[in-house]
């Protein structure tokens, strides 16, 4: 069994009985080759319908990992270029991000996610019509001074996002469109895409919906009742996050990418090589921060024993189980997903999100889909090392 094929079938055995993802999709990319390996379901069968296989072509929800293809990306070529530094203020670009802390937040702080800024807030609860997301972001007291600690947030990230648009002085789809799309000719965009080639990539707003009708993970002062875009039925062609979808229209710095495994593996040889970038992107993005020392420049980081002594994985997961990684030193990239909220956190309302305080429970989780395609990417590299000796 190759290790793409091994890899599908690990990730379909994740979760519980009965709470497995419907599909997976895994592209391994060494010196050696790529191969691209697909199983399960994009869509799974339905009464009236066949249902959909999941294809080394289906287009993904990319989720989170838009974080690191499409924002990241950007501001790396952005540095690269000189139209700015890592260390400006955030404030140079948002000027209402100031005040109370914030004029002491870098991009390089949004970047690390040592911003200060909480992690998530429903944005599509109670903004007006017209209202800059930036501004709804900038009102938000800190939740702790920049630069002391990693908190993941996803607002920092729309807020990376808003700084890409207003250096280019353009929107994100049309920055990926043409500085990373384009001259690559990737399957990679911001949504909508056709649902017909994309699988689906959750069932409802199940998750966010217990959210705040539990005030899990994130306390927040509003309720499922004052939300009234509620999507109740699956979710195929459009970005599943919530902020995403109902805030920002599809399209943000954390969220909405779409792309098939093809384009993330062609992706992550393009920032090997310094042609989407800069030279030494990847080098860039390695860098540890002083404040976690396993994160990087928008990347996690993953140390890892290989061929020739420690290896290091640049990567990010998706909230849909995505997953994209490069490892510089051996020129590896891995891309996939395991579509883990497709047929487990149900309709929305329904039997599956009644009295049922976690929608995810016994689903996949994100570190454990990361799990299977780390492992992935260094078997590949080790054997493609031993290949060539």
């Amino acid at each position: 069994m190759s290790v793409a094929a091994d890899a599908t079938a690990r990730l379909l055995s994740l979760g519980d009985p009965g709470r497995g993802p419907a599909g997976a999709v895994v592209g391994v990319r060494t010196t050696a080759g790529t191969e691209v390996h697909p199983t399960g379901w994009a869509t799974l069968p339905r009464e009236g319908a066949p249902g959909e296989p999941m294809t080394a072509g289906t287009w993904l929800d990319l989720a989170s990992v838009t974080k690191v293809a499409a924002t990241t990306v950007l501001l790396l070529r952005l540095s690269s270029d000189g139209a700015l530094s890592v260390d400006d203020p955030v404030r140079r670009f948002v000027p209402a991000f100031d005040g109370g802390g914030r004029e002491d937040v870098t991009v390089h702080h949004l970047l690390t996610h040592t911003s200060g800024l909480r992690p998530w807030w429903p944005l599509y609860a109670g903004t007006r019509a017209g209202h800059d997301v930036a501004e709804r972001i900038a009102a938000l007291d800190l939740a702790g001074p920049p630069g002391r600690e990693v908190r993941y947030s996803d607002l920092g990230m729309v807020l990376a996002g808003r700084v890409v648009e207003r250096v280019l002085g353009t929107d994100l789809a049309t920055a990926v469109r043409e500085h990373v799309s384009q001259p690559l000719g990737l399957d990679l965009r911001y949504g909508p895409v056709d649902p017909a080639g994309c699988a689906t990539s959750a069932d409802s707003d199940a998750v966010e919906h217990a959210m705040l009708a539990t005030g899990r993970p994130y306390p927040v002062p509003v309720g499922p009742d004052d939300v009234a875009v509620w999507r109740k039925g699956p979710l195929r062609g459009e970005v599943a996050d919530g902020n995403a979808a109902h805030a920002l229209g599809g399209v943000a710095g954390h969220a909405g990418l779409f792309g098939t495994a093809d384009a993330l593996l062609d992706l992550g040889t393009a920032l090997l090589d310094g042609t989407v970038a800069g030279p030494d992107a990847a080098g860039r993005a390695a860098t540890a921060g002083e404040a976690h020392p396993d994160r990087g420049l928008g990347f996690r980081l993953h140390h890892a024993p290989g061929p020739d002594g420690p290896v290091t994985w640049l990567w990010h997961g998706g909230f849909t189980g995505t997953f994209w990684g490069v490892e510089p030193g051996s020129r590896t990239v891995v891309a996939g997903a395991a579509t883990r909220l497709h047929g487990t956190v149900g309709p929305l309302p329904g039997p599956r999100t009644v009295g049922l305080a976690d929608p995810l429970a016994g689903v996949a989780t994100g570190d454990e889909i990361a799990g299977v395609l780390l492992d992935a990417g260094t078997t590949a590299l080790t054997t493609a090392a031993g290949a060539t000796r």
